[in-house]
């Protein structure tokens, strides 16, 4: 350990290099894990994977999610510990009919570039999502959207519809304004919108660079933190040094093998959350033989997630065999899950009927711990003659592939905060725009008869009715649920975490 004078010495010679220099910090050369918390103005957060793009509507990538809850707000928010919602943008509202809403929205929000939130705003956002395939599910049941006044918006639904409030409170529909997008401006680029913190720069590759909004509208929420970067370290162990090195403060997504020795740290904490986001394989039901039920069912059954929790997640995480996760008011394994069952694997592939030689499961991964997922059920799926294919690609690739329909299988997740909003993404209208969709007339009759009916306890049953028919038609092979591991420096505090992996960093300060 250095003495303490030859630090004073240092630091004397660091002080008076900067004074002769006319150095000065800046949001990209802010030191991050070596000041005294006292004094410290910057947050500098771990991320796992780099954003295909900044804007909440061209994609559904949870980086992007990350950034937009801190420059961009909804009318309503789900609440982090309840996931429930609640207004944000929206300071109150009416149902004054079956099919008619009336949102009274906050005076005096400003957007990033000045511009004071109005009704017109609100408008010309969902329409614009509306653009966009992949909002269907949370904008299609909005028929009209019309500024009454400067600060009021009337949203008329198609028919009765018992979701709207949560649809409102998911990404595609962040409030943008008008004028930017009327003006081309390039959201993918540069986000802006009323959150706490404003865009400052992007490196590609590296990091993302946001600053504290001093107009943000909610007084009772405004950051301590002056700036916060967000550190691209795709590798699980290279996050975990860089915590402990104080390279950063924050690592979102901590490698699960790593917990057990950042817990036993006391210059960290470690946060454990049960989630609701559900790991799947995506599969092309468009090609064949995957269009086949039979086949799906087969590998359905082949799969041990026990395995996969003890081989490749360290014994953190939950199996899934249903194809909602377990968690929401509405979760439902019923009769039609599938536990590991090579003899009814075996019975499914003979009633497929197909050369099992011929089957090539190419699996894309985001990561290590999705490779390792997918190096289990690739000795799994042996066991009943399918080849099982790893491709590891970035995430942005991953995306692009999946957007595109160029992917025979991929691990994907999802984790909303409704069970509502995860079981209409079964509706055929949504097979184009979310890979793991249905086109199947029974499904979309219940999905249907869910959306109009306002009676919980009845549209809880209809509820039920959906997860069973999804599970016998098995469009995606259910993995896990996951535990959560956020860890950070013992000093902050204020971090929130939701079951759906969303996190509050703007309510994060450093300890005195």
């Amino acid at each position: 350990m250095r003495k303490p004078r030859l630090l004073s010495l240092l630091l004397a010679l660091v002080m008076l290099v900067s004074l002769a220099t006319g150095c000065s910090s800046s949001p990209s050369s802010t030191s991050s894990g070596n000041e005294d918390s006292a004094t410290k103005d910057t947050l500098t957060i771990a991320l796992h994977a780099e954003p295909p793009s900044m804007s909440p509507v061209d994609n559904d990538s949870l980086a992007t999610i990350y950034i937009n809850l801190l420059t961009n707000n909804l009318l309503f928010k789900a609440d982090p510990e309840t996931l429930e919602v609640k207004p944000d943008l929206c300071e109150s509202y009416e149902q004054v009919s079956d099919t008619e809403y009336i949102f009274k929205l906050r005076e005096g929000v400003k957007f990033h570039h000045g511009k004071e939130l109005d009704a017109e705003d609100v408008v010309a956002s969902i329409e614009n999502a509306k653009t966009y395939p992949a909002s269907s599910p949370y904008t299609g049941s909005m028929e009209k959207v019309e500024a009454i006044d400067k600060y009021q918006v009337k949203i008329t639904l198609v028919e009765p519809y018992s979701n709207l409030l949560y649809d409102l409170a998911y990404h595609f529909n962040y409030i943008l304004p008008k004028d930017l997008l009327e003006s081309g401006h390039d959201f993918a680029a540069e986000p802006v919108g009323t959150g706490p913190y404003k865009f400052v720069k992007w490196d590609r590759g590296s990091q993302i660079v946001l600053e504290k909004f001093d107009e943000y509208w909610d007084e009772t929420e405004m950051p301590t933190i002056k700036t916060i970067v967000w550190k691209l370290i795709p590798e699980g162990t290279s996050r975990t040094l860089a915590l402990e090195t104080g390279e950063v403060d924050v690592i979102y997504q901590v490698e699960t093998a790593d917990v057990e020795r950042l817990k036993a740290d006391s210059k960290f904490h470690v946060e454990e959350k049960t989630s609701v986001e559900h790991f799947y394989i995506t599969l092309n039901t468009n090609v064949a033989p995957f269009d086949d039920v039979n086949l799906r069912q087969a590998i359905n059954f082949a799969i041990d997630r026990e395995a996969i929790i003890v081989g490749a997640l360290n014994g953190y995480g939950t199996p899934a065999y249903s194809s909602v996760p377990m968690g929401y008011e509405g979760s439902w394994e019923g009769d039609y899950v599938a536990s590991y069952n090579l003899d009814k694997a075996k019975e499914y592939m003979a009633a497929w009927g197909g050369d099992p030689a011929s089957v090539n499961l190419p699996i894309l991964c985001r990561n290590d711990e999705q490779v390792r997922v997918a190096t289990i059920i690739q000795d799994n799926l042996s066991k009943i003659g399918i080849n099982v294919i790893i491709e590891q690609v970035d995430t942005p690739s991953w995306h692009s592939r999946m957007a595109s329909g160029d992917y025979i299988g991929g691990i994907s997740s999802w984790s909303p905060s409704n069970c509502f909003t995860y079981l209409v993404r079964y509706d055929s209208s949504k097979a184009e725009a979310t890979p793991g969709s249905l086109v199947d007339e029974e499904t979309d009759a219940l999905i249907d008869k869910m959306k109009a009916t306002m009676d919980p306890d009845e549209r809880l049953e209809v509820m039920h009715q959906i997860v069973d028919r999804v599970n016998q038609l098995v469009p995606h092979i259910p993995l896990w649920q996951s535990q959560y591991f956020r860890a950070w420096d013992a000093n902050l505090e204020g971090i929130v975490i939701s079951g759906t992996g969303y996190v509050r960093f703007h309510t994060a300060k450093w300890a005195a």
